[in-house]
């Protein structure tokens, strides 16, 4: 995520937080979020093959109304 596109509410740490993060040596690197059907996955992959799962119990399993 460019610095343009952060979102700020998010991105600001406290004078405290950065020393914190100094102090132990932590870093923070920014990582993409997949959302899809209400839940969030880390990796592309994973959010692909839920999608394709649900795509797949929804063509073996057509409602009433589908079949209309």
């Amino acid at each position: 995520m460019s610095p343009s596109t952060a979102d700020p509410a998010h991105d600001a740490a406290t004078e405290e937080e950065h020393r914190l993060m100094a102090d132990y040596g932590i870093t923070r690197v920014p990582a993409d979020v997949f959302h899809w059907g209400g839940y969030r996955y880390s990796s592309f992959k994973d959010a692909l093959a839920a999608a394709r799962r649900a795509e797949r119990a929804a063509a073996s399993n057509p409602t009433s109304e589908d079949s209309i």
